[in-house]
């Protein structure tokens, strides 16, 4: 079966009220740093689903198998298969996230979750991701994947995965 690999946090999910509260929380509390906040299961009724990631999950679910590759530490499990349920109906069939204490950039991250994946035997065709640096880590280690840029309101092709 192929798959579609999906981050959450800016291309699933909306979260921009999330990330203003956890900006200004931030400046107030000395003690806590910016991730600490934004991370805070209490602020994740904040986010918001897609309109954009509504319709490609639409077009996707079912006819491909769906994993999350996501930045979020894995204390978010549970909340992450909430909003994706609520916002989607959609039950991926493995999630891949931050462990507790990883503090990597979201590139080092990501590109190491993704060769997990492929090395656990997902055939991932296509990726979907809202920080290009990430995606170009992504072209040069595994250039047959498809690679999607989202941005606020949309998305586009960034690389167009090389088949044999």
């Amino acid at each position: 079966m192929n798959y579609i690999a999906f981050d959450v946090d800016g291309v699933l999910v909306d979260i921009d009220e999330r990330l203003k509260v956890a900006k200004e929380l931030s400046k107030i509390s000395e003690s806590e740093n910016f991730w600490e906040i934004f991370f805070d299961e209490s602020l994740m009724n904040l986010d918001r689903p897609r309109d954009v990631a509504r319709e490609l999950i639409k077009s996707k679910v079912g006819v491909y198998g769906v994993i999350i590759i996501t930045g979020r530490p894995k204390k978010l499990y549970k909340q992450t298969i909430n909003q994706l349920g609520l916002f989607y109906d959609l039950n991926p069939d493995k999630i891949y996230m931050r462990e507790r204490y990883d503090r990597r950039p979201a590139d080092t991250l990501k590109l190491e979750l993704l060769g997990k994946a492929i090395n656990e035997g997902f055939n991932i065709i296509e990726y979907h991701d809202d920080d290009e640096l990430v995606l170009s880590r992504i072209k040069n280690t595994y250039p047959h994947i498809t690679l999607y840029l989202h941005d606020k309101i949309s998305y586009r092709v960034y690389w167009n995965g090389l088949r044999s």
